[in-house]
């Protein structure tokens, strides 16, 4: 899967790739997190490409499918597309940081039925900060009253190979499990093992990894 959101999976669809996000979809609600359910996954992609928005943009349909309340968090302020990919307005989480609008008026509906998004918003000057501050986390805590899934979206965690990026983990604390996302033709060894390490030293519940391309397709 490439990096743009081509590609949303419908009800009752009979692909591989739809196979694919209903067994992930399974795996997510049958986690546990500190003796209850897992509620908030964040999918952290390994490096630019390896699809970490499409993979949650697909987790997040297929969790509604299912009958599920979910809300898929666009965390990405770098390069954000989830607003793009769903034809909607770019007001979110980087105005409610700003105090432009309240936490209710942020969530919108998507054409997927039970999934409801908030998109990043305008591009802050500094994503760490804008990730770290209070309003994001009492965000999130108001999300697991009104969702039974909060799926996140974040940017890469190494940019052009040895660029590190410290989004991933500044939201890793702030979830109950990670979900790395890699590209089987472009990963390298080493950045594998580079983002597994930067999301451990976050202290992330990893709760598994996802290989795209593993087919060829995108």
């Amino acid at each position: 899967m490439g990096n743009r959101v081509r590609y949303v999976i419908k009800d009752r669809e009979q692909s591989p790739q739809a196979e694919s996000f209903r067994t992930l979809c399974a795996r997510i609600q049958s986690a546990e997190f500190r003796g209850g359910k897992v509620q908030s996954v964040l999918f952290a992609s390994a490096s630019e490409g390896d699809g970490g928005t499409m993979t949650a943009v697909n987790a997040a349909a297929a969790l509604a499918y299912a009958g599920n309340k979910v809300v898929l968090v666009d965390c990405d302020l770098r390069n954000p597309i989830v607003c793009e990919g769903f034809g909607l307005e770019n007001i979110g989480l980087t105005n409610l940081i700003q105090g432009e609008v309240l936490m209710k008026d942020i969530l919108q509906e998507s054409w997927v039925p039970n999934l409801r998004v908030v998109t990043s918003g305008p591009l802050p000057v500094g994503p760490i900060t804008a990730l770290s501050n209070e309003k994001t986390r009492a965000l999130f805590d108001y999300l697991r009253t009104v969702a039974d899934y909060i799926v996140l979206t974040s940017s890469p965690l190494i940019f052009k190979r040895d660029y590190v990026v410290s989004d991933a983990c500044v939201l890793a604390s702030k979830v109950d499990s990670v979900v790395l996302v890699i590209d089987s033709k472009t990963v390298t060894p080493k950045a594998a093992q580079k983002a597994a390490e930067l999301l451990k030293g976050a202290k992330a519940n990893i709760l598994g990894t996802v290989i795209n391309d593993v087919v060829g397709y995108e």
